[in-house]
């Protein structure tokens, strides 16, 4: 058992134990991370993972909340999802993700990399299209934390939780294909290997083929942001 599988299993015990009920705020990461005996990052990094599993959610600046997100806690994105779609959601992605790989490859540290090949994994041994979509989003969100830049991280969650909206995921299951879930885990792997690398273009590069890989199954056609 790793350090992240024990630190998981205790989380969810603590989840289990009836101390926070749903929808509680969990203590701040300072105060976990000590009573837990483990790192702030590595305790983010556990956390990513059961938000990606739907037992927590994460507002910014607001603490860790127990269970699925409720749709009132979130006005602003509630009403973003009625002004924007999902081509502007991809134009987004298309202009900041790719700086954002490029950054992580500079900042990333063993415990940033490790957590991102143990979403790559989760992704690729994902049998059905919600379990998929919440390693996706979580891979991607973990790219974000990789670069350290708190501005970004935010702007990157908001921009996962914009893809929960109906019209998005009818989108996506139409799209995603076997054949389309296996190319993105293999690019995904390569945006996770030129980042471990340390490979600021490549990992720019990856994210971009990845990302206009994606804009082109969702939409019918390439990307026109251009460098």
């Amino acid at each position: 058992m790793t350090r992240t599988d024990d630190l998981l299993n205790r989380l969810n015990e603590l989840l289990d134990s009836g101390r926070f009920p749903a929808q509680s705020r969990l203590p701040p990461e300072r105060e976990l991370a000590a009573e837990l005996g483990t790192t702030r990052t590595n305790l983010r990094q556990a956390l990513a993972v059961l938000e990606a599993e739907g037992k927590i959610w994460r507002h910014v600046g607001q603490g860790t909340f127990v269970g699925h997100r409720s749709p009132a806690e979130a006005p602003a994105l509630s009403l973003l999802m009625k002004a924007t779609n999902p081509n502007e959601i991809m134009e987004t992605r298309l202009i900041i993700e790719p700086k954002v790989a490029g950054l992580a490859a500079l900042r990333a540290t063993a415990g940033d990399i490790a957590h991102l090949q143990r979403c790559l994994e989760k992704g690729a041994a994902a049998l059905d299209l919600k379990t998929y979509e919440l390693w996706d989003g979580t891979l991607h969100e973990a790219v974000a934390e990789a670069s350290h830049s708190a501005v970004l991280n935010a702007m990157l969650k908001a921009l996962t939780a914009l893809r929960e909206d109906k019209l998005w995921g009818r989108l996506k299951e139409a799209s995603l294909t076997r054949e389309r879930q296996k190319i993105y885990n293999g690019q995904h792997a390569r945006c996770v290997e030129t980042i471990a690398n340390r490979d600021r273009a490549g990992a720019e590069a990856a994210m971009r083929e990845h990302l206009d890989t994606v804009q082109m199954d969702l939409f019918g056609r390439p990307s026109d942001i251009t460098e």
